[in-house]
């Protein structure tokens, strides 16, 4: 039996990075879009962005908050002055997309998590005045981590709602073709484990899972952070390791705990 790893996270350019890396060691890659995203707000974005004498600059924390801000400016090129701030991001991926679209540097991408880069702007700042706020595009279902720590530190932001997360509409479909298609013996493949990689993401896939009692018994379960463990625990769900970074390293790393 080739054991399969299902990938439950939203549509991005660096699916492809997952699965190359797992079936390099020796697994199948299935991808199920998870989450869905519908953007908004983004001529208040743009206005915001029109004005970086305002802040103290930028911070990403999901590829949705870059595309955002990549689409408020319509095409055109950031203000030069923001690349004299002081930015920061969540993950080598966005910070790769940042350079690439937005040809802006940012710090902190190898935090690994919202938490961690408040600490690590927290350090990175010190001795430096910082008066201003920091400009955060965020989705509906952002956590008051950030804001909570950076609170503390002394710092602000100024939060700009910018897209909201929907399940995929493929979601249900794709989760019971698949756990069919195994009951059934549809294929030599045996689902081994799940990747979960945001609490909303978990969330949608729970509620797929109550109603079409899909049974996880014997499943692997590995969560992409803190965060998307809890959200996985609270659905009374067992967590069998975690990654503490969104990184197809990290991911593969915590896979290969228990082979």
């Amino acid at each position: 039996m080739r054991k399969v790893v299902v990938i439950l996270k939203s549509e991005s350019d660096n699916a492809d990075n997952y699965g190359t890396l797992l079936e390099k060691h020796g697994f199948v890659p299935v991808f199920i879009p998870t989450l869905d995203f519908s953007f908004k707000n983004l001529e208040v974005l743009r206005d915001h962005l029109l004005s970086p004498y305002k802040y103290s600059g930028l911070i990403f924390t999901s590829p949705r908050s870059i595309t955002a801000v990549r689409d408020a400016v319509q095409g055109q090129k950031l203000k030069d002055d923001w690349k004299t701030l002081e930015n920061y991001s969540v993950g080598e991926t966005s910070r790769e997309l940042i350079q690439r679209t937005l040809d802006l540097d940012t710090k902190g991408h190898h935090s690994g998590n919202a938490s961690n880069l408040a600490d690590f702007i927290k350090t990175d700042l010190y001795n430096k005045t910082v008066t201003m706020p920091f400009l955060f595009p965020c989705g509906n279902l952002k956590q008051d981590v950030l804001q909570n720590k950076l609170s503390e530190y002394g710092y602000s932001l100024d939060s700009v709602e910018v897209y909201e997360t929907v399940p995929h509409r493929d979601l249900e479909r794709n989760l019971v073709a698949l756990f069919r298609d195994e009951r059934e013996a549809k294929s030599d493949r045996t689902i081994d484990s799940l990747l979960f990689f945001s609490p909303s993401g978990i969330n949608y896939c729970a509620h797929v899972f109550e109603k079409h009692r899909i049974d996880l018994t014997g499943k692997r379960i590995i969560a992409i952070g803190p965060s998307t463990k809890k959200a996985i625990e609270n659905k009374g769900i067992t967590v069998h390791r975690t990654a503490e970074k969104p990184s197809p390293d990290y991911v593969v790393g915590a896979l290969l705990q228990d082979t």
